[in-house]
Parts: C-alpha cells; structure tokens; sequence
C-alpha cells in the first residue's frame, strides 16, 4: 500500500468509526481468537450515540460487547484527536485493568503503517496508555476515581455495581458541568440506586442525559432456545439482572429482592382517606387537620372497638437525611391504617409524634426501634408518660436470668426473622394450581411503602438493604411484629416473650448459646428456599 493509499485510509478511519473497527480494529474472541471488530447493529447504534450525544446511559444485558466497544471509541477518541483526556472508571483495579488490555490488544495489532503514521506512544503503564499528541487513556477504578482532572471524555462501566456510586458521580459530574462527555454504561442492580434514578431521570426527559437499552436479544445468535437454557440454568434474580427482557424486568426483578415482587405490583393501591398533620385539643387528643403534603397517611380512622400498634423506624431529624417513619396496624383486620413519614428531631417523634398518634389510635402499643437515635425517641416517649411501649427480653448468661429493655432492637438475629415474616404476612397462600387459598395477613394500601419493598434486596453476604431507603420496610416490619405483642406491659414482666414470638425465638437461641454463623434465616421466605 503507497503513501497516497495509507493517508486515504488514515483519513477514512478518522471520519468513519465503523469503518475503522471493521477494516482494523482486532478483538480477541473467546472461540475464534483474534478477529476484526465487525459491530451488531446494538453496537452501531450506541455507538452513534457516543459520538453525537454528550451524556448517554445504556442498560444492558450482559455480553452484548459494550465493554469491547467502549475500548475502540476510546482508543479512536485518542488516535485521531490531539490534546485528549479520555477516563474510564470501572467498579474494581483488576476490571480497569481488563478495559485497558483490550485497548492495548487492538492498538498493538494496527497495521505498523498506520501506527507510524499516528501518534507514538509515550506512556504504557497498567492503567495508563499515553500518546505523544497529548491525548491519554487513564482506566482507573472506582474507588479511586480522578477527581479534580479535565477530560473530554469519560466512560462509566458497570456503574450500578459499584461500592459507592454517588462518591464516583461526585468526582466526575465536575467534568461533565464543564463540557465533558460521559457515558454511563450498566447493567441493572435493583432499583432505587443512583444508576437506576439517573436512567429514569433520562427516560422522563429530566436530565442532560440520553437513555438506551438493549436486552438479551441484541446478540442475534441468541433465540428463545437459548433463553429458555438460561433460565433453567439461573436464579430468577439474577437472570433478570444478567439478561433482561425489559427496562422495568432489569431494574424490578434484579438484584435479589426479598419480597415477591410480581405479588407486591398485584396490590390495588389506595390514595388515603386524608393527609395531613395530628393538631392538638389537648395533651392526650389531637384531630387531623389535612394539608396536601402533611406527613400522616390515613387508609383507616380509629375504630371505638379496633385495638391497633405501631412501629417506628427513626432517623437522625436532619432535612435531607433519612425519614423517620411510623406505620399503624389495626391487629384485629391486618389492615395498615397509617403511616407517618417526615424529618424531625429524635426526641420530638417520640414526644410528640409517637405519642399523639398512639393516643390517636386508642393507646396502640409502640415499638420504636432503639438502634441509634432511637433510644432518645424511646426515651421520650418514656418520661413523656406514655405507657403501653414494647419491652424485649433478653437472656443474660451471667445472672442467667431473663432481662427487660425498652424498645426495639434491630440486629443480626432479629432483622432477618423480622423481614421473612413480613414477607409471609404480605404474601396470598395460593394451591397446587396458583389460585389464591387465603388472602395476606397485612392489607397494605400504601404505594409508596410498597414501592419501597420493591427494592429491598438481599446481597450476596445475605445481608439485607433498601435501595436508596429502607426506612418503611423496617417501620413496617417493626408494627407487623407488635401485633404479637399486643398485650400490657405487666404482661409481659410476669410471663416473658409470648411462646413462638421473635422475641421467644430469640430467648431460646441465646439460651442455647447459638452462634452468629449457625442462626438460619429465610425460613418464612419462599425465594430463599
């Protein structure tokens, strides 16, 4: 090829991407070994928007060769641009690592003619790869993302699978404010995390960002046969995650979710009967005073004969921090009453909020939860005079006697067993052919509780998380495990936990001296069985 020939084509490959993958640019196949980048039309078309949109996210399946793309764009980007930052962040050091390889396994196989007509390599470091024309490669991992540097471009690799998502959004979105390109490239990991608010916020039009998805079909040797394979062979969790069919399958039923989530999106949802706030007539009675925004929901209005609990997940107060949240169950019908959910100090829940809305609903029996903050709630409740609070018991191996403590206590014992039940008491027993035998224990009318559950998972350890919150699930467990204890404080001093009650289960374990690693949960889940 003359000098004339080679300046054309280093003037076509300059112009047109595509042609450049197809006609020079070599992956590594896993069967085939080293063969030209030849795009499927997913590829195509995300790689038209890479070059013509700023800020793009794409969800997508596993394995459709994204990863391999955004190592072409980046080496292009590079090659045929001087002064050029471009950044890759990818979740671990050894996955930057991997990205980078695969510039570097394209770039070594170019045509020697058209690296010597390009710009010479300057730098070749594991996670770096520098050419003379000032344009760099920088592939780094999340946990040390560059902040504070200019780039022109940067790449986001399985971004709702890093440890601390928001922490890389906060180096780099300053690159981005400034006129850098970012494009954000995932698949899903439940929902409610940061990647997932950013791909909705993109898909309603609210954001700079443009939004694509791709599914497991956009490999076309894939076929229904194939998917069938699959799924015999995965976890529904994790096949949804892996290889969606939809946008809404990837985010609702990826991630491992607790709760059965086609169960929870079958509820017919209720607005409530009224919103608003608890106003004082005097210390012991209040009446609803409505106001469109007001943190007290009301499905249900205290009944004369209804006997009700509650249960209080509390957070610190601060106004962009989490909510503090109460759920009230009438124990006699299952059905979720109301639920308070605001910002507010600690010892002003309890005193005030907690203790109008128990006295609201007939002296309910209250369970705050005293982890952190809450024992200043439970506390003020307390002094405050409010009497039918939960007490738990627990076994003191030095006396070897039972102890009472005021409130709640969430730990590693009792948030497992307290979320299985929960998912009991919301799931419909149904028979051998799939119709419904008995209804739900809890009648839960509450969207935004429920959209919550959604997003509830398990991760991998087993440990259990919402996804960004988890503030109404735990209030709502919280009250759903009060309906055992609705019985008086006196009760409870003379007889210890009633029989089979999670604080029973609990007595028994630690008189058994149970360790941490033989403390079996999931029992009451079906999807852990």
């Amino acid at each position: 090829m003359n000098r004339l020939v080679q300046e054309l084509e280093w003037r076509h490959c300059k112009a047109d991407p595509e042609y450049a993958a197809r006609t020079y640019w070599k992956i590594k196949h896993p069967e085939r070994g080293s063969v030209l980048l030849d795009m499927r039309e997913a590829q195509k078309e995300t790689l038209d928007l890479w070059l013509n949109e700023r800020m793009t996210i794409t969800l997508k399946a596993r394995q459709i060769g994204f990863s391999t793309l955004a190592a072409f764009v980046m080496w292009h980007t590079t090659f045929f641009r001087s002064d050029t930052p471009v950044y890759a962040l990818s979740k671990t050091e050894r996955e930057a690592q991997k990205l980078l390889d695969k510039v570097k396994y394209g770039f070594d196989r170019l045509p020697d003619w058209m690296k010597a007509r390009g710009p010479q390599v300057t730098t070749k470091t594991l996670q770096k790869l520098g050419f003379d024309n000032d344009s760099t490669i920088e592939c780094l991992p999340a946990t040390d993302p560059a902040r504070g540097e200019s780039a022109y471009m940067i790449f986001v690799d399985e971004w709702a699978h890093f440890e601390d998502a928001e922490r890389a959004w906060a180096a780099i979105e300053p690159a981005a404010d400034i006129g850098g390109r970012v494009h954000a490239l995932s698949s899903a990991n439940g929902s409610g995390n940061l990647f997932h608010q950013m791909y909705v916020a993109a898909e309603t039009g609210t954001s700079e960002f443009k939004n694509i998805f791709f599914s497991w079909a956009a490999v076309p040797e894939r076929d229904d046969n194939w998917y069938a394979t699959k799924k015999r062979s995965m976890l529904e969790w994790q096949l949804h995650q892996e290889y969606p069919t939809t946008a809404e399958e990837a985010f609702i039923k990826s991630g491992n979710p607790v709760f059965d989530i086609d169960e929870l999106r079958a509820i017919d949802t209720e607005a409530p009967l009224i919103r608003g706030y608890l106003h004082p007539l005097s210390s012991k009675s209040s009446e609803v005073h409505p106001q469109g925004d007001g943190p007290l929901q009301i499905w249900e209005l205290p009944r004369a004969a209804g006997k009700y609990v509650i249960g209080a997940d509390v957070a610190e107060g601060l106004e962009h921090g989490d909510y503090s949240v109460a759920h009230v169950i009438n124990i006699e019908t299952g059905m979720v009453a109301a639920k308070w959910r605001g910002h507010l100090d600690p010892d002003l829940f309890g005193s005030e909020t907690l203790w109008r809305l128990g006295h609201f609903y007939g002296y309910a029996l209250i369970g705050p939860e005293v982890n952190n903050h809450g024992l200043t709630t439970v506390t003020a409740l307390k002094n405050k005079g409010y009497g039918n609070l939960y007490y738990r018991h627990s076994y003191d191996e030095r006396t070897m006697k039972r102890q009472k403590k005021l409130g709640w206590l969430t730990n590693q014992k009792s948030k497992p067993l307290m979320v299985d039940e929960l998912v009991r008491s919301l799931r419909t027993e149904r028979d051998e052919f799939d119709q419904p035998t008995t209804g739900a224990e809890l009648i839960l009318l509450d969207s935004e509780t429920i959209g919550e559950l959604v997003t509830f998972r398990r991760d991998i350890d087993g440990k259990m998380r919402g996804s960004p919150f988890d503030d109404q699930t735990i209030s709502l467990a919280i009250a759903n495990q009060m309906r055992k204890h609705s019985f008086t404080a006196e009760d409870a001093e003379d007889n210890g936990p009633k029989p089979y009650t999670l604080d029973w289960y609990v007595q028994e374990a630690d008189a058994a001296d149970i360790g941490e690693g033989e403390w079996v949960i999931g029992k009451c889940s079906l999807r852990s069985q």
